[in-house]
């Protein structure tokens, strides 16, 4: 019998997907569009897995799902940044992947259907309205502010005391959100959803 390791992550989730501001996918409704095409990129802010330092380390969730996240039948594709160390990619793919349990794990487990996992250069920073990720040749996302009728910056944010993946979020317009992975994974979603929020998560 495989052993699960322990494992321990204080980490930040950059979201865009083709919902509107939002997301009903957050209260476990159906997505705006019938289907849901999403893409997080994660910021580890501290952590480790078996001994593993994952401190800084960051890598990217693409996918979709053909209805509500809970009904599964989710297929996706996990980046892994270039730049992290074998021992790190190898943890980091356990955790990704949903494998080494915890509340990711349970998100994960909606993506049933398949899940690739690639190697590329990812790019993140997180600023707010200014917030922006990119991986190599394949995903391009900008934040901005959500704006009124009247043109107004707005900032709303979401508290979700009983989360699972975090308590808050805090959300923006997805300027721009464009994936071309493949033609199974090919988004252009502007003025969409996104967020930043902040996870504490262990397992298994």
């Amino acid at each position: 019998m495989s052993t699960v390791e322990k494992w321990e992550l204080n980490v930040d989730q950059l979201v865009a997907c083709n919902c509107d501001y939002g997301c009903p996918c957050t209260f476990q409704a159906s997505p705006t569009y019938g289907t849901c095409e999403g893409t997080v990129a994660y910021v580890v802010e501290e952590g480790s897995y078996n001994g593993v330092k994952l401190d800084g380390q960051i890598w990217a969730l693409v996918a979709k799902w053909p209805g509500p996240l809970h009904e599964l039948n989710g297929e996706g594709v996990v980046f892994l940044d270039e730049s992290s160390s074998e021992d790190q990619k190898k943890a980091i793919t356990e955790i990704a992947t949903g494998k080494a349990g915890g509340p990711i794990g349970i998100f994960m487990s909606t993506v049933s259907k398949s899940i690739d996992v690639k190697t590329a250069k990812i790019e993140v920073h997180k600023d707010g309205k200014n917030s922006w990720f990119k991986i190599k040749d394949k995903v391009n996302v900008e934040f901005g502010p959500i704006l009124s009728v009247t043109g107004e910056e707005q900032f709303p944010s979401i508290l979700i005391p009983q989360g699972m993946l975090t308590k808050r979020e805090d959300n923006f317009s997805a300027d721009k959100y464009e994936v071309d992975i493949s033609d199974n994974f090919k988004f252009d979603y502007p003025k969409r959803n996104a967020s930043i929020s902040t996870g504490k998560w262990k397992g298994p």
